[in-house]
């Protein structure tokens, strides 16, 4: 069977770095206030399909759970995926499944919302190579990245402004993948829309190349989030890739637990 790296389509799916701030969420139900700390967990499956300009289709279908807390100033969390990869065409038929990258990420509000609802939010995130990338589950290198996020929030609209920069910080020669970029940009560009207890939100996001010689990812995403309760939330995505740097066609759907 051809390995990874003579099929570089195999670990072309990446994770989502930047982390949405869970205040704006929580705000359409129930505000957090002074110290109070609220513990959550999140559970949720997906897919992704992309050629990436090559003969390979590739599926990737996806399981993840992540536990997290989050207070007025700040989120944090881990998320752990389960991933299947199937790919085919080329003279290539495979399939092959197992543990993900594990993500630790953070934010931090570092300007609460003034009078004229303008906001800022750092965010991190390290990405920490437990999946296969021999069998294209990952890139077998651990990442860090570190982001800004600018809102506004005018009535019930509101806008953010994404920028920031993922590195890796691991040696190539403990990935099998050798032809990945040091680092990639990524930024974006959005607006949300809340009613009551439901968010809507439409966005635009750019990252630059993850493998040398190809091209960065440009996709459109519109989602939607929805509080139940104080404790019961849910949300589902659908994204279109632009670009081969990325996939053709993404769907997702969560739901998420609040402890009080």
């Amino acid at each position: 069977m051809p390995d990874c790296r003579e099929h570089p389509a195999r670990t072309r799916f990446q994770i989502s770095w930047a982390l949405p701030f869970l205040l704006p969420l929580l705000l359409a139900g129930r505000p957090l206030r002074g110290q109070e700390v609220l513990p959550y967990l999140e559970a949720g499956l997906g897919q992704k399909q992309g050629d990436f300009g090559t003969p390979i289709q590739s599926t990737l279908g996806l399981a993840y759970a992540t536990y997290g807390a989050a207070s007025a100033r700040w989120d944090a969390s881990l998320t752990v995926p389960y991933l299947s990869l199937k790919r085919e065409g080329g003279g290539l038929s495979a399939q092959d499944q197992g543990l993900g990258d594990v993500l630790a990420r953070g934010a931090y509000r570092f300007l609460p919302e003034t009078e004229g609802g303008w906001s800022l939010d750092g965010m991190g995130a390290l990405k920490l190579p437990t999946a296969s990338d021999t069998q294209g589950l990952g890139t077998g290198r651990t990442d860090a990245g570190g982001f800004l996020a600018l809102h506004q929030r005018l009535g019930r609209f509101q806008w953010t402004l994404l920028g920031g920069w993922v590195q890796g910080i691991s040696s190539y020669q403990t990935s099998t993948v050798g032809n990945l970029t040091s680092g990639a940009y990524e930024a974006g560009l959005g607006g949300a829309w809340y009613v009551d207890r439901t968010r809507w939100g439409l966005s635009f996001e750019a990252r630059g190349a993850a493998f040398q010689g190809t091209p960065g990812a440009r996709e459109v995403s519109a989602d939607v989030f929805h509080l139940f309760s104080t404790k019961w939330g849910v949300k589902a995505v659908v994204t279109a890739g632009l670009t081969d740097g990325g996939p053709k066609r993404s769907v997702g759907v969560a739901v998420i637990r609040y402890f009080q």
